[in-house]
């Protein structure tokens, strides 16, 4: 339990962290000790790395499955200290070495289209850290982290959508689309450009689908309450995938500059935050055997988030600084708003909430 509840606290650390890091690098003159080019890593391999690890290990209830989600915090934990960035990164391989073989004994146990594409997920975030750690391209780690997130959140959806009514056809195509993905991100050594147009697709094609078949819709034509708002946040970060995954198939992904920026903070906060919002109230209950209360102030966050995200890409697209910097730290402190008011929300549990339903 201490462990359980201590890794999550870290990881809620690491979180807040590597967003005051992101609003620095977007252009914000704060303190940040030298984490503003660590920012990546710091949210990708460390905070979400650690956080979805923890979550599988606290469903299997096996000691030696926290071993990755204790590493990757250690790693992360191990940038505010300013620690040799070579020991990060062996330290962050292992980890995610760990997270592999928890994924391997998930699809072992219950060999299924979700635990496969869940899986994916996985290795996705073991090879991107490789490439972190070789130095590769920016655009080629960034895919490979994206994908970790991507297959992940459809693995998920997969599994609880799965009673849903669907010709078969669907489940075999959405394992298709999942495998032109990895094709594309395979080939990016060798085919940056077209290697991320593929990704791209495979991306936009997942969000298609998930819009199509996840049950999602059905959550969000609730009246009101905790299961419309999962809906609602789903529904929305699926249309950033689809909108970051046609910007990447159109255009690719360059190595800087506002062309990199959009697509990017599509998919890792438009449809990232979007599902981190939708299922908190499912994930903490399961890590901290406690309820998340639902409020409707935890709508607030969420429209923010969106808002800022459209502000951001539209200073990309029009070369507004202002614009860019001021969506950056919104959609920071839209993560930021919507874990107080969650905790608060839990703690004081003002009239009007209601029990996650967990």
């Amino acid at each position: 339990m201490f462990l359980r509840v201590g890794l999550l606290v870290a990881s809620v650390v690491l979180m807040v962290t590597g967003l005051w890091a992101g609003v620095v690098r977007i252009g914000w003159a704060l303190p940040a000790g030298g984490l503003a080019s660590l920012h990546g890593p710091m949210m990708v391999a460390a905070f979400f790395g650690s956080l979805i690890s923890l979550e599988r290990a606290v469903g299997l209830g096996k000691a030696w499955t926290y071993i990755g989600p204790t590493l990757m915090t250690i790693g992360g934990l191990a940038f505010l200290f300013h620690a040799d960035l070579r020991w990060i990164m062996l330290i962050m391989l292992a980890g995610g070495a760990f997270y592999v073989a928890i994924a391997a004994y998930i699809y072992k146990l219950q060999p299924a289209d979700f635990t496969f594409a869940m899986g994916l997920g996985a290795v996705a975030l073991f090879i991107g850290d490789i490439f972190w750690t070789l130095g590769s391209a920016p655009q080629i780690i960034s895919l490979w982290w994206m994908a970790f997130i991507v297959f992940i959140v459809t693995g998920e959806r997969l599994e609880l959508s799965r009673f849903l009514p669907k010709p078969k056809l669907a489940i075999d195509a959405i394992v298709v689309v999942i495998l032109v993905g990895l094709l594309g991100l395979l080939i990016l050594p060798w085919q940056l450009d077209l290697g991320a147009r593929i990704v791209g697709l495979s991306f936009a094609l997942q969000a298609i689908w998930l819009l199509r078949y996840d049950i999602a819709w059905l959550n969000a034509r609730h009246r009101e309450g905790v299961h419309k708002f999962m809906g609602i946040s789903l529904l929305g970060g699926y249309i950033w995938l689809l909108l970051g995954g046609l910007w990447l198939m159109l255009a690719h992904l360059p190595p800087a500059g506002p062309g990199y920026d959009a697509p990017l903070h599509a998919v890792f906060v438009g449809f990232t935050f979007a599902m981190v919002y939708g299922h908190a109230p499912v994930i903490f209950p399961a890590v901290l055997r406690l309820k998340i209360r639902f409020h409707k102030l935890m709508y607030n966050p969420l429209w923010v988030m969106h808002i800022a995200l459209v502000a951001r890409i539209l200073g990309d697209i029009y070369g507004s600084t202002p614009l860019r910097m001021w969506g950056g730290l919104f959609n920071g402190l839209s993560a930021v708003i919507y874990f107080t008011v969650a905790m608060l929300v839990t703690l004081f549990g003002p009239e009007g909430t209601e029990d996650s339903g967990q």
